[in-house]
């Protein structure tokens, strides 16, 4: 809670006033904080005494006692909620005003025990790219054109090919709640929805992408929360994969195709790395000295190359033109977003980001390989002001930061129900 005591009520109040449910909705926050906040947990219990939000919503909020991560904030309000589904934010996120429908649409109709919604940057204007003096704010129109490229075109790559499913990322995700309880989020992983996802994966249940379900998170302010957040999830996917690896194999109830899917997307990623370090940094320099011709380099390389430089433009054509598609979305931003999208998803965009990624992947295997990780690190927040017009106005929590959000007891047009909990 003292990371995110600043935001937590904007988005409680956005939630239950922008957040379409066509039933009776329950926000439960959980939160956590090592020494007592009598001001603002004061107001949270106000909050909860209340009786004018709209539409018949509630609010309810817990301390939890003895927890010291998000994962144990988790398992708590998992707990306390009884309702068929349960939907997930983290503090920062203010999800968009359809995001709820079009995860349980999706749910519905593809009778899936899990849909995971999709991400972007909401505070536009306020981070800084570079050091001080030659730094521009510019840092989160980078990360949400990092995150478009992702989660509307890699993700459902990953899952059209490889996976065969989706998997969960922490935040903006409805679960089937009895799903989601069968297993308990790890407190000691620095990624405890990557563990989530594998031990769900493995089991068997179904999850699906739905990238048109929207919210908006807060950014890193600057390149050093940046590295930090990223360094967390690295060492969190890398320690992930480390404990399930053996069960890819010969544990769990998948078939061959997800089993080849989980060894692509956590395993073969270290092997690629190395791959890319190689044609990229060594094989591209050398062409400088040794053109790129069957006289230097036989016709097999130099058609491999080819195929490979073209086969890289693929995303870059595919993200830039789904990023106009989606221009009526923002408006202005949705523009901007475009011309962010041709950078980011472009071959020089796409070294930059790798080499960042590489050091991210070093400096994971050092601590990991010394027993240097250090326990779960929050992103430090700063008071938020709205960054022009966001998307189709609704905002996310991220699912990094030490909040979780669900709707408890919403009831859908057919009867079923629904449980909204936060934690910070």
């Amino acid at each position: 809670l003292p990371n995110e005591q600043e935001i937590i009520e904007e988005t409680v109040d956005w939630i239950m006033h922008k957040v379409e449910w066509p039933g009776k909705m329950d926000v439960f926050v959980v939160y956590n904080t090592p020494t007592d906040l009598p001001e603002i947990e004061h107001r949270l219990v106000q909050m909860q005494a209340s009786v004018d939000w709209p539409e018949d919503r509630s609010f309810r909020t817990m301390r939890v006692k003895d927890s010291r991560s998000k994962a144990a904030n988790l398992n708590a309000a998992l707990k306390c909620v009884t309702h068929e589904y349960v939907v997930i934010y983290d503090a920062d996120h203010h999800p968009d005003n359809e995001s709820l429908l079009l995860l349980w649409e999706k749910m519905d109709r593809k009778k899936v025990d899990c849909v995971q919604g999709s991400y972007y940057m909401r505070n536009l204007s306020q981070n800084q790219f570079g050091c001080a003096p030659c730094a521009f704010p510019f840092l989160a129109r980078i990360i949400d054109a990092e995150f478009f490229t992702d989660w509307f075109l890699m993700k459902l790559v990953t899952r059209t090919f490889f996976l065969g499913n989706g998997y969960f990322s922490g935040s903006n995700a409805l679960w089937k709640r009895d799903i989601l309880a069968s297993r308990e989020f790890s407190v000691t992983a620095q990624t405890e929805d990557v563990d989530m996802a594998i031990q769900q994966l493995l089991d068997g249940r179904r999850i699906e992408f739905c990238a048109e379900s929207q919210s908006g998170e807060l950014a890193p302010m600057n390149c050093a929360g940046m590295w930090k957040q990223r360094l967390r999830w690295t060492i969190g996917w890398d320690e992930t994969s480390l404990k399930h690896s053996g069960a890819f194999a010969d544990a769990g109830d998948l078939n061959c195709r997800a089993r080849c899917g989980l060894v692509w997307t956590f395993l073969v990623r270290w092997a690629m790395t190395v791959i890319t370090v190689g044609a990229v940094y060594v094989g591209f320099p050398l062409t400088t000295v040794y053109p790129l011709d069957d006289e230097h380099w036989g016709k097999l390389i130099v058609l491999f190359g080819r195929v490979c430089f073209a086969t890289g433009c693929g995303p870059w054509l595919f993200a830039v033109m789904e990023a106009i598609l989606q221009i009526p979305r923002r408006g202005c931003q949705g523009a901007t977003q475009a011309f962010f999208v041709f950078l980011v998803a472009s071959p020089f965009g796409f070294a930059g980001f790798f080499l960042f990624n590489f050091f991210l992947q070093l400096a994971s295997c050092f601590k990991l390989s010394t027993g240097r990780v250090n326990g779960w690190e929050v992103t430090k927040r700063a008071a938020t002001k709205a960054a022009g017009p966001a998307r189709s106005a609704t905002r996310e929590t991220t699912a990094e930061d030490q909040d979780f959000g669900s709707s408890e007891g919403s009831t859908s047009s057919d009867g079923s129900s629904v449980d909204l909990a936060q934690t910070v």
